[in-house]
């Protein structure tokens, strides 16, 4: 918020306003004390849905999904979560944006969360991802591991 303000940006009128919303981790991914992926999926079309019934043309929504890192009780369910986004994000005309800070994540999960979006911004740049996997295919995968024995989980 303080880097808005420094950019000359009436960040007090805009949250007013509700044209900028501010949400932490304890009020998203976490809300039910816990990562839950259905949860999490309901808000962001519900946030989606305000925009509209606020009158905003527009809504544009960054998530910084690292936050959560601590309470992934299963891998496998964000990586489900990211993927059931493809078919929920085509249903609006507003922007959304995963953020993750690489340094956080192991390799693996990189990967993994990098195979779940057509596009992907990388370096700064837009880019079809040439390492996405339909949905259906990654969840696929993704259930085969949760049936794997564990000592064979990705």
């Amino acid at each position: 918020l303080g880097r808005l303000e420094r950019a000359g940006v009436d960040v007090k009128e805009m949250q007013r306003t509700r044209q900028l919303e501010v949400a932490t981790p304890q009020q998203t991914y976490l809300r039910h004390g816990r990562f839950d992926k259905d949860a999490m999926l309901a808000l962001i079309q519900e946030a989606l849905k305000a925009g509209t019934a606020l009158g905003f043309p527009l809504t544009r929504m960054i998530a910084h999904a690292e936050s959560a890192l601590e309470d992934w009780a299963s891998v496998n369910d964000w990586i489900e979560y990211e993927t059931r986004l493809n078919d929920v994000l085509p249903r609006y005309d507003d922007p959304v944006i995963c953020t993750y800070d690489a340094n956080l994540l192991s390799a693996a999960i990189a990967v993994d969360i990098l195979r779940t979006h057509p596009v992907a911004i990388i370096g700064g740049l837009l880019h079809e991802n040439p390492f996405f996997v339909p949905p259906r295919t990654l969840l696929q995968e993704v259930v085969g591991r949760s049936e794997a024995p564990r000592a064979y989980r990705g």
